[in-house]
């Protein structure tokens, strides 16, 4: 950890651009559009996009209806498939207490499932899954987005927060190889509500 006086020289140095606060940290409207060679989407309300190799998907929740792009998207900050762990610890400041692993199971009875995200390597993750996303989310209130704490991006996936404590949420999720390399991105950007939970499907 950096010791105080090392903050403040630092917030000094960069006092003509950068506040003294982690603004890494804080999710802007910037944050909901990706862009590749010859496109660009704004993830709204009710839709997600999700980037996987060659192929860019955005769906909308409605009627499960999506367009396809030939192309890998980028987010706004510069994330892409190929980069690594470290590359999305520094560009969207992951951290314990605020991000989970979605694991899944990958057996002929799949299951779902949340474990907190302790600094721990995408490898250390397949030993016992075979699918690995590591979470953050945020929630809008009064206009700004807030960021959840790590259970509660559990529990807004889930679906197990109570229908009036969020309104606006987005999840931000990125899959993992073994070795610790990016290759999937997904956003999902949703109104906390009976639909989403309808979507979801946890209880069928």
């Amino acid at each position: 950890m950096k010791k105080l006086v090392a903050i403040m020289l630092t917030c000094v140095m960069a006092m003509s651009l950068v506040a003294c606060g982690n603004s890494k940290a804080k999710w802007t409207e910037e944050d909901l559009t990706f862009t590749g060679d010859s496109d660009s989407q704004e993830v709204k309300v009710d839709h997600a996009i999700i980037v996987y190799e060659d192929v860019t998907y955005y769906t909308s929740y409605a009627d499960g209806s999506y367009e396809e792009f030939a192309e890998e998207f980028v987010t706004n900050r510069g994330l892409e498939l190929g980069m690594s762990l470290e590359d999305y610890e520094k560009l969207y400041n992951v951290k314990p207490g605020y991000a989970v692993w979605e694991l899944y199971s990958g057996d002929s009875n799949e299951w779902t499932s949340f474990e907190a995200y302790t600094n721990q390597e995408p490898g250390e993750m397949y030993d016992e899954y075979n699918n690995a996303w590591l979470d953050i989310g945020y929630s809008k209130v009064d206009g700004k987005w807030v960021q959840l704490e790590d259970h509660e991006v559990m529990d807004t996936w889930f679906c197990d927060a109570d229908m009036d404590a969020y309104e606006e949420v987005v999840i931000f999720a990125v899959n993992f190889d073994t070795m610790g390399k990016v290759t999937g991105i997904s956003l999902e950007h949703f109104t906390y509500d009976e639909a989403w939970v309808e979507w979801q499907g946890w209880a069928e």
